[in-house]
């Protein structure tokens, strides 16, 4: 629900979401949820990886700010940083306040950007399950008290859940699916690649910004439903059995 000094601030927000024709399973769906959100200060921008134009034709068609960006048979994670970086770059052009960067198979709550936004943090995340049955696990990562360990929290037996209390959680990785960035830290970053390392950007982001002192938090009563699928493991797979990963 909306608070009367959530409507008050009129903070523009930029819902950000890379898309490709691989995830269009989820299209229909994602072009309805977005049209739900309760907070009324926002724009879409999606930036479509597809190899053709006919998913950023019928995202223009649909009213949301659309960018294409042509695969040329790079890596995944290549075109993946750049589809990020598009977004963070058009929310620093437009001077938006907040970048909510939304993957497409992502089911978020109506007013998760409300909820989002009320804590005033710089980095802050709805939580979200990754990879399949017995080895779901949450996207999040904590730091460990002692040494640079990083310890995955998971739904596996004897895993510790004791934080997943309704509360703020911190964390050192929170992954790109549900999460709203300040424009303060925008230009202190950029989503980026490595060639040759089968890391995706949201690994980096989360190297990066713990660099520069960025907390990132997790808001553990937001819990979101993944529509997600096996395809990039696919295709990760098909490229280290090529011999490694593209240019």
């Amino acid at each position: 629900m909306l608070t009367p000094s959530i409507i008050r601030r009129k903070k523009r927000v930029l819902i950000g979401t890379p898309h490709s024709d691989k995830k269009n399973y989820c299209i229909e769906e994602y072009i309805a949820r977005v049209k739900t959100f309760t907070y009324p200060y926002y724009d879409v921008l999606i930036v479509d990886n597809s190899e053709t134009r006919k998913n950023y034709k019928r995202f223009i068609k649909e009213g949301f700010k659309a960018i294409h960006i042509k695969p040329k048979n790079h890596s995944i994670q290549k075109i993946l940083a750049e589809s990020h970086d598009a977004i963070r770059k058009y929310a620093i052009a437009n001077n938006y306040d907040y970048l909510f960067h939304l993957e497409s198979d992502l089911v978020p709550p109506p007013d998760v950007i409300e909820r989002l936004m009320i804590h005033n943090l710089e980095v802050v995340s709805g939580m979200y399950m990754i990879n399949f049955g017995y080895e779901s696990h949450l996207m999040a990562q904590r730091m460990e008290t002692f040494g640079d360990l990083r310890e995955t929290i998971s739904l596996k037996e004897g895993s510790d859940l004791i934080n997943i209390d309704g509360k703020l959680m911190k964390v050192f990785h929170c992954g790109l699916g549900c999460v709203l960035m300040h424009k303060n830290i925008l230009n202190e970053f950029e989503f980026r690649h490595e060639k040759g390392l089968v890391m995706h950007p949201d690994g980096f982001f989360a190297i990066d910004t713990d660099a520069l002192g960025i907390q990132k938090y997790i808001d553990t009563s937001i819990l979101c439903e993944h529509n997600n699928s096996d395809w990039t493991q696919l295709l990760l797979r098909k490229e280290i059995n090529m011999g490694g990963i593209s240019a």
